[in-house]
């Protein structure tokens, strides 16, 4: 497991051990790199209720894929489609978002996708502009084709 800065795709430490612990098991010992400044991207299956907690207490913000098994209360729904929910006792916003991506070669995909974050504030980050920070990359195009809240 790495962990890699987005911007400069600098690798900042890596650990290893058998595979058969699995990527979640390594990530908590990469935490004490994040800091305050830090935004922390992932992909679903890091949205376990320790690791969220762990992320929190170094204070990096987060946005990452949640999975679709996942039941958040919604506390307040927000004007671009998003709501402030709690997951263990964090307070978090979530983005349902049916997403295509068409790939350079042209083929195309449309999925619901969730998306959990500590950015809390729908003015400053909203849910189009998050949503298209976890899904696109390499020679992607993606439109974000209704966002909706699932209850």
């Amino acid at each position: 497991m790495t962990l890699v800065e987005t911007g400069t795709r600098a690798l900042l430490s890596a650990v290893f051990g058998p595979t058969a612990e699995g990527e979640t098991s390594y990530a908590p010992r990469l935490l004490h790199l994040l800091r305050p400044d830090t935004l922390v991207l992932w992909d679903k299956g890091f949205d376990g209720n320790d690791f969220l907690a762990s992320v929190t207490a170094t204070r990096a913000q987060f946005l990452g894929r949640l999975g679709s098994n996942r039941r958040t209360p919604v506390l307040t729904r927000l004007a671009d489609g998003s709501y402030l929910s709690v997951i263990a006792a964090e307070k978090v916003r979530v983005i349902d978002a049916n997403t295509t991506v068409t790939c350079a070669d042209g083929t195309v995909f449309t999925g619901s996708y969730r998306r959990l974050t500590s950015l809390t504030d729908a003015g400053r980050y909203p849910a189009a502009v998050l949503a298209v920070s976890t899904t696109s990359g390499g020679n992607t195009n993606l439109r974000i084709t209704r966002s909706a809240t699932r209850s």
